[in-house]
């Protein structure tokens, strides 16, 4: 029977392919990353640590690290946790494979890896012992690692690499999809141990560690949290006073379930396109079972002849519902083919975006999800029509085989009915979408501080310590390479620096400022990043000069110290004043740095958060804290990316065992800072096309049948004299009723559902009002041009032949 009806079987299976493919692609994304726990041992079990200053500069420093020696503290005092283990990511100079490379390492305490519970494919894990001070460096790799750099050759456990500039030896190497820590943009690809040495773990002060705890059988989070909450009050009275004492209206340590800390960033978003998909698959289902509807109301005499024959109820009901299940079913196979390629093309092209991208798939879970929605549409599409034919008269209806059947007036509500909730939904998702595209509109509008960044092209050189331990030996490579790409033809300018915009992770600096007095309540005067930079930075990045002057020559090596200030700190500490003549300490340094110019804001907390407090150091003065990872930035006059061999040469002229990594445009690194809403905005538009191209079909459909059955109907009024532009009305009044009810719904139930949405926005409204109007606009125009071809087609009725056929 489906075969025998092509066009409706091909219409249905696409419609509900659209359907059920979206849902199943975004459902096994919030599958894996919501619902799934960490692929860890007992990861319910895993919770962060962080620290707090409260009322830190003008704010507070919220799920900051600790210092080696609080940690330290908290691992002999806890009683909550079976481990409590540190990390920090960073980059690292690896030499050993084909070539020198740039990788991302994670140096870790020794029971990190052994509290996950994952095992190596090869060799060991790192322990206790390779943590000891004294024991030599050691390191587990990644799977990508091994097959990159060392082409899968085995042979590479307990082998010697350089790494930073020390031996080291390989140790284990870990399955394919481990990652830690998970959820991370670069994630690690190799792990060495911290080696912190009890005896001297550095000033409480120096705060770069993360912590991850791991609770005892019987301890609850919130039993942690009290424990920790205790533990300050303990540190608070029984240490003498002193900067970074914990304190409990201070500086604070809460804790978080892990797998909240990894996913969480991301919930809202995914949780707001799991919504959408869903109401793309009630719309495709709406328009399938218009489909069936009008399809059982041409089945008419064939349903009533069944029945004469002796067909029962159950034997009527099986037939549509098989037909139901099999529409839905060869609907889901089609749709899990687009799920996995859209699963895939999202893995490949938005890891940035979607934490633990690495886990994605189509898995059993997901499989068993679309089975059961094809299950449940199914039955939903037999039943509908089914209900509707079997409980009309059998003598009714043989009577009218000669005559043509018309829907009842219950049949054509209820399809009308459908269309409305289809056109309602359709509104709603709409919307949803408007704000979001307004949001990521506004994002992009956003003023980074860089001028013209597409002529500007950056590259990470990373200097190993024990190469370049002198900062003296520091600024002597970096000048030598800024004047000898400064010689080359096309570059406009060249300079460098060692924290990048527009994403960095704030560091919380104690700066001493010369006659500030903090207002009640206030610790410190504190700066969120220090820049070390070089000679002509600001003119290379086209910063604007606020006030005073850029670093030049004056700014030598014996040079009084001096400093360039953000125009975030010249409001904080020296408001309505100027900051030039302004003197702060910084490095811990005891002498004094004078402010010798104000520039504008540059985004360095991410380009919908506000611009952090930020100083400049320049890179030949003492109080450089080394810039042994730094970034050459170059201005070009033409193609940026012509210049990245050239640059990439001169920089191993000078060292050739130095590796360049993160080659990239600037505007590359702004596109990158919007990778997360660009996602959620695209996937967004997508979706809400689908949905207004069903929604149109479906009212198109159902004014195209209520034309089919009026024709009759037409054809006397025509022939009565009735105008075109009279008939043109009655259709267009139909589908205009229909769309008027759906407009009313969709944007009641707009209201209520974008609420959801506000965590996603950037500076526009949940409650837009120019959204709400402009996607209303484009719905109403889609519907009037889906009731407008079939109104145009009732126009053109011959009353002869409509009369006749009648």
């Amino acid at each position: 029977m489906l075969l025998r009806s092509p066009g409706f079987t091909a219409a249905s299976i696409v419609c509900l392919a659209l359907g059920i493919g979206a849902t199943t692609a975004i459902f096994s994304i919030v599958s894996t990353v919501l619902l799934r726990p960490l692929p860890y041992e007992q990861p319910e079990r895993l919770v962060r640590l962080y620290t707090e200053f409260i009322g830190v500069g003008e704010g507070a420093s919220h799920r900051f690290w600790f210092s080696a020696p609080e940690w330290l503290d908290l691992r002999r005092d806890a009683r909550s946790f079976t481990s409590l283990d540190a990390w920090i990511n960073g980059g690292a100079n690896l030499t050993g494979g084909v070539e020198p490379i740039r990788v991302t390492a994670s140096f870790i305490s020794g029971g990190l890896l052994p509290t996950l519970g994952v095992s190596p494919i090869r060799g060991r894990l790192i322990n206790d012992h390779d943590d000891l001070p004294t024991s030599p460096v050691t390191a587990v790799i990644s799977y990508g690692l091994w097959r990159r750099a060392f082409g899968g050759d085995a042979s590479i456990l307990n082998r010697e690499v350089d790494f930073n500039g020390q031996k080291c030896s390989i140790v284990g190497i870990m399955p394919k999809d481990f990652q830690f820590p998970p959820g991370e943009t670069d994630p690690p690809e190799i792990w060495s141990p911290l080696q912190i040495d009890p005896a001297k773990p550095g000033g409480r002060a120096s705060h770069f560690l993360y912590l991850l705890g791991k609770l005892k059988p019987n301890v609850m989070a919130h039993q942690a949290r009290e424990e920790m909450n205790r533990l300050v009050s303990h540190y608070a009275l029984s240490r003498t006073p002193r900067f970074h004492a914990f304190a409990p209206k201070f500086h604070l340590i809460v804790l978080y379930p892990f797998h909240d800390e990894v996913v969480g960033s991301v919930r809202p978003a995914l949780l707001v396109l799991l919504g959408a998909v869903g109401f793309v698959l009630l719309i495709a289902c709406v328009n399938v079972a218009n489909l069936l509807l009008a399809r059982a109301e041409a089945r008419q005499r064939e349903i009533a002849i069944r029945k004469a024959l002796g067909a029962g109820l159950s034997r009527l009901v099986r037939q549509f519902v098989t037909e139901g299940i099999i529409l839905a079913l060869s609907g889901a196979t089609c749709g899990l083919l687009l799920a996995i390629a859209g699963v895939r093309f999202i893995a490949s092209t938005s890891a940035a975006s979607v934490p633990r991208s690495n886990e994605l798939g189509v898995n059993l879970t997901v499989l068993i999800f679309t089975i059961a929605i094809s299950l449940v549409t199914g039955l939903i599409f037999g039943l509908a029509p089914a209900a509707q034919i079997v409980a009309k008269n059998l003598n009714d209806t043989l009577k009218a085989a000669a005559s043509r059947l018309t829907a009842t007036v219950a049949a054509n509500r209820f399809r009308q009915a459908l269309v409305v909730a289809e056109l309602a939904m359709a509104l709603i998702l709409l919307i949803c979408t408007g704000l979001m595209i307004r949001a990521f509109w506004k994002l992009q509008e956003i003023d980074t501080g860089i001028n013209n960044t597409g002529k500007i092209i950056t590259m990470q050189v990373p200097l190993p310590n024990t190469v370049y331990s002198d900062p003296h030996r520091i600024a002597q490579f970096w000048t030598n390479l800024q004047q000898r790409v400064a010689a080359m033809p096309g570059v406009t300018s060249v300079s460098m620096m060692n924290g990048m915009p527009p994403m960095r992770r704030v560091n919380s600096n104690d700066t001493p400022i010369e006659g500030f007095v903090p207002r009640p309540n206030r610790i410190v005067p504190n700066i969120d990043f220090y820049n070390t930079v070089g000679i002509r930075y600001f003119e290379t990045m086209g910063i604007r000069l606020i006030e005073g002057r850029y670093f030049d020559e004056r700014d030598a090596d014996k040079a009084p110290l001096s400093v360039i200030v953000n125009q975030t700190v010249a409001r904080t500490y020296w408001p309505n004043q100027s900051a030039l003549g302004h003197r702060m300490k910084i490095d811990g340094n005891n002498d004094w740095s004078t402010v010798v110019g104000v520039v504008a804001d540059v985004k360095n907390a991410g380009l919908d958060k506000p611009t952090g407090s930020e100083l400049y150091v320049p890179l030949v003065q003492k109080t450089t804290n080394g810039a042994g990872t730094g970034y050459l930035v170059v201005r070009t006059a033409g193609d940026p990316w012509s210049m990245a061999s050239p640059v990439r040469n001169a920089i191993h002229a000078i060292d050739p065992s130095l590796p360049v990594a993160s080659v990239r445009t600037m505007e590359d690194i702004m596109l990158a800072a919007q990778s997360r809403p660009r996602f959620l905005a695209v996937l967004l538009t997508i979706f809400s096309g689908v949905a207004l191209t069903l929604a149109a079909l479906g009212i198109y459909g159902v004014i195209s049948y209520s034309v089919a059955q009026r024709t009759n109907e037409f054809g006397i009024r025509i022939a009565m004299g009735a105008s075109s532009g009279k008939v043109l009305g009655l259709v267009l009044g139909q589908g205009a009723k229909i769309a008027v009810i759906g407009f009313a719904i969709g944007t009641a139930g707009a209201f209520w559902f974008t609420r959801f949405m506000s965590a996603v926005l950037f500076q526009v409204s949940a409650m837009d009002p120019l959204t709400f109007v402009a996607m209303l606009a484009i719905l109403a125009m889609v519907t009037l041009l889906a009731c407008y071809v079939p109104a145009r087609r009732a126009t053109k009725v011959d009353p002869m032949i409509a009369l006749r056929y009648e």
